[in-house]
């Protein structure tokens, strides 16, 4: 028996789909590609009312967070323009865990409200360890000691004592 996309008898092939890439999350990858393109461009636009260095050389505290959002825009818009090419970059094909979306929101405005009373180091740790909780897998409170006392030492060690800029 010869297939129509192979010359070859015998052998089973599919058709060709004639260059369609396949579109089963197009719209998914569509809204993030805007919303991260929004962020990013938002970030950028804040990173812009820093104040700039005071003296020569100083490329002042608006510097790193304008580099990365010129960076995520870039990679937002490569991202764009993927999806707007029909490639298919994956996506949920499940019904989305709602409680769990919006716990880890939840937790996260929490953790930012909360980083002016209680520091940035301990909430960041306390957040990231209370979010590990809300995933499954071995040893959850393990897990979640683990990676609260990680971005807590990241956060204090690196942000606090190696490059010295004040946390809150």
């Amino acid at each position: 028996m010869t297939n129509q996309a192979s010359a070859v008898p015998g052998l089973n092939l599919s058709p060709a789909s004639g260059g369609e890439a396949p579109r089963r999350h197009f719209w998914q990858n569509l809204l993030a590609a805007c919303v991260s393109l929004a962020w990013n461009a938002g970030f950028l636009f804040m990173s812009l009312a820093l104040p700039a260095g005071h003296s020569r050389g100083d490329v002042g505290p608006g510097s790193l967070p304008m580099q990365v959002s010129v960076f995520g825009l870039v990679v937002s818009a490569v991202y764009l323009v993927q999806v707007l090419r029909g490639a298919d970059l994956g996506g949920s094909s499940e019904k989305i865990d709602v409680a769990r979306v919006t716990g880890l929101l939840g937790l996260f405005v929490a953790a930012v409200l909360s980083a002016n009373w209680l520091g940035l180091a301990p909430c960041l740790g306390i957040g990231t360890g209370v979010a590990t909780l809300l995933f499954p897998g071995e040893k959850p409170l393990v897990r979640a000691v683990a990676t609260g006392a990680g971005f807590w030492l990241i956060a204090w060690g690196l942000f606090g004592k190696l490059l010295e800029l004040p946390l809150p």
